[in-house]
């Protein structure tokens, strides 16, 4: 075999034989792999008003007038913001169908039982069947404060504009 030969033999393995083997390789490691569940978009929240308002940062969250959420998400992660109400931030993680955040209020939010740096909690299950997230809001570490039932439902999404 003459080097012009072997050279291109070792090119053809290295540049297409190696590529499909290690291509087989990832498609089998991630057959079993699956897409964690869509919580990206908004939410209109269904909470009782009487109950969140006892909440430190719940009067905030009682006085939005349309009780939307946005949630922003990648992967397993995501971040939770209200676009007509109060200065609270969430991000947070998915584990299935569960998802939990932690709510921070800032130090221009309304409330002044919201002082900047006082956390929520968010757990949550999500029903992908007919688009409902269920769970509670709560406050760690207060005692006093008890947990308050929420339910979400996704809402449509808006048209586009345009034909792309």
């Amino acid at each position: 075999m003459s080097g012009t030969n072997r050279n291109f033999v070792l090119a053809y393995a290295f540049l297409v034989i190696l590529p499909l083997v290690g291509l087989a390789g990832i498609l089998k490691a991630g057959r079993n792999v699956t897409a964690p569940v869509s919580i990206d978009g908004l939410w209109t929240m269904r909470v009782d008003s009487t109950q969140i308002d006892s909440l430190p940062c719940g009067k905030a969250l009682a006085t939005l007038p349309d009780k939307t959420l946005a949630i922003t998400q990648s992967g397993r992660s995501f971040v939770v913001s209200f676009p007509n109400g109060p200065k609270l931030t969430a991000s947070g993680t998915l584990d299935g169908a569960n998802l939990r955040a932690d709510l921070i209020g800032t130090a221009n939010s309304s409330d002044s039982s919201c002082v900047a740096g006082r956390q929520m909690l968010l757990l949550a299950s999500v029903d992908r069947k007919v688009g409902l997230l269920a769970g509670t809001l709560s406050v760690p570490n207060c005692q006093s404060c008890a947990s308050v039932g929420f339910h979400a439902e996704r809402q449509a999404p808006a048209p586009t504009q345009g034909g792309h």
